[in-house]
């Protein structure tokens, strides 16, 4: 029952509905607590450290994506993950696709130095852009079992207070 309450809580303190967003918009919107939001280009992701990573979903032949970390862009946007470290871990982030399709990762576990989720934020398919079924951005988690958190579409980073103290977020 802890579990559920906490998975609820979380969903209601991040007021996770989809932001009124094109999907064909080419900036990814950064969300953080008590700051303005950051809007990233592709050409601004191009210009972070990126990879190509290979990804096979439900069986399908692996795909090649040109991405970037997640920890790095939230770096980029001024909210490093070892900043969330400070005094808790409760922090969690939120990937929401334009649909309102919403995955979610506690900071620690997307923390390189810390967890071993490696997710990633693809803007580059096969060296081309991505489909519109498809971007402005995906996620791409290639560790999962099942591509439940590699998300279409996504438009929004939210960095969340899980536990907010009485009278925060």
């Amino acid at each position: 029952m802890r579990l559920s309450r906490t998975a609820f809580q979380i969903i209601s303190l991040a007021g996770l509905a989809a932001p009124a967003v094109d999907a064909q918009s080419t900036a990814l919107r950064v969300e953080r607590p008590g700051r303005d939001a950051s809007l990233f280009t592709i050409e601004a992701l191009r210009r972070l450290p990126n990879d190509t990573i290979s990804f096979s979903a439900h069986g399908a032949p692996p795909v090649h994506y040109r991405a970037v970390r997640v920890s790095d862009v939230l770096a980029a946007a001024g909210t490093p993950l070892d900043s969330l470290r400070i005094g808790r871990i409760a922090w969690v982030v939120a990937a929401i696709a334009h649909d309102g399709y919403t995955v979610v990762f506690s900071a620690a576990e997307l923390d390189p130095t810390i967890g071993p989720t490696r997710a990633w934020l693809a803007f580059e398919r096969n060296t081309g852009p991505l489909a519109a079924d498809e971007g402005p951005f995906r996620l791409v988690v290639p560790a999962d079992a099942k591509a439940s958190r590699s998300a279409r579409q996504v438009t929004t980073l939210r960095v969340v207070d899980a536990m907010p103290s009485p009278g925060r977020n």
